[in-house]
């Protein structure tokens, strides 16, 4: 039979660093489903597929998305947008450098990486989002190692 992957331990471990970069008012793994502060961060699952089979086992590829909540009219427009691309950049240099995934997670797809900004109103407070598309290869056969 082959191998079941949990991302349990995967979400927690972003959860942890993406919280401990700073910078952020809390860290939530799935949609909010109510207000949020300004700088509220989501890790959404989004997607699993198989795309390569081993003897053993199959190896899996999963997304998620990492949203970031910003109150689109808290302040000035630009500062709201350069905070979100450096945050983005923080993100990008972590996720492809010493940032361990944890469980069984090979390594981080770099090709898969992609950053999609847009606003979304939450119980009547525009907030301007960055979204970064995140995919990593399952293989209990290696763990991630930076």
């Amino acid at each position: 039979m082959a191998a079941v992957t949990s991302n349990e331990t995967t979400w927690r471990n972003m959860q942890s660093k993406l919280q401990a970069m700073g910078g952020v008012a809390s860290v939530v793994i799935g949609e909010p489903r109510s207000k949020m502060q300004s700088g509220t961060v989501a890790i959404i699952p989004e997607a699993m597929r198989i795309d390569e089979v081993t003897l053993a086992n199959p190896r899996e590829i999963h997304t998620v998305t990492i949203r970031r909540y910003e109150n689109a009219l808290s302040e000035r427009t630009e500062n709201i947008e350069f905070r979100l691309d450096q945050w983005r950049a923080n993100i990008e240099r972590d996720v492809f450098g010493d940032f361990d995934l944890g469980g069984t997670i090979a390594y981080a797809l770099p090709t898969e990486f992609k950053a999609e900004y847009g606003y979304q109103t939450v119980e009547n407070t525009q907030y301007r989002l960055l979204d970064l598309t995140v995919a990593y290869r399952v293989d209990d056969r290696a763990p991630f190692v930076a």
